[in-house]
């Protein structure tokens, strides 16, 4: 990365946390004294730049080392309670980038390119917990590793940490109890479905 796009990435960073709204072309290249032109050399649109700020922010926050702690774990229940933990740690952190990009996802094909490249993301590490899960005999053979993943991914999300932590009230080692248990517990009790009718 050039010193330039490092510089560029700050200054986005920062606009992130300084406003509502995450920031447009223009007011990252005003806030790091570059012409918007020059600024298209480096990112050539919008949805460039904000999947480089994500994957920015992931680095300075340390994001594969956490990651490797995660997969380190000794069993399945131990990568879950530590990608909860890490979750609880990391989400203070990132929460401004992260709301903004969920505010506005719906409405914003970029912010929505950059939304759906860390949901991919966090997907394939709830699939992988769950196929540990499944291999250590914990998940229900009623549930389908795309269900089981699919609760995973929600439980384990920056909204249901905002929501627990932040507007519930609920300190940060307590939020990761309870999402480790309730995952471990939903995972492991059969999930009835219901019989389809005639006709």
């Amino acid at each position: 990365m050039s010193s330039t796009d490092e510089r560029i990435l700050e200054a986005a960073r920062r606009l992130v946390g300084s406003q509502e709204a995450l920031p447009t072309m223009s007011d990252v290249a005003r806030a790091t004294g570059i012409s918007r032109q020059a600024l298209y050399l480096h990112f050539p649109d919008r949805a460039a730049l904000l999947l480089a700020l994500v994957e920015h922010v992931d680095d300075r926050e340390g994001l594969a080392a956490a990651l490797a702690t995660v997969e380190a774990a000794a069993d399945g229940p131990a990568q879950l309670r530590a990608w909860v933990e890490m979750q609880a740690r990391r989400n203070p952190r990132i929460a401004a980038l992260a709301r903004g990009l969920d505010q506005t996802r719906h409405e914003d094909g970029p912010t929505a390119a950059a939304w759906r490249d860390r949901a991919g993301n966090r997907m394939r590490g709830a699939t992988a917990i769950v196929r540990r899960l499944r291999g250590e005999g914990l998940v229900h053979r009623s549930w389908t590793t795309a269900e089981a993943s699919a609760l995973v991914w929600e439980l384990v999300s920056f909204r249901v940490w905002d929501d627990l932590v932040n507007e519930a009230g609920l300190a940060p080692a307590r939020y990761a109890e309870i999402v480790t248990t309730a995952v471990l517990a939903a995972l492991g009790s059969p999930v009835r479905r219901r019989a389809r009718r005639a006709g």
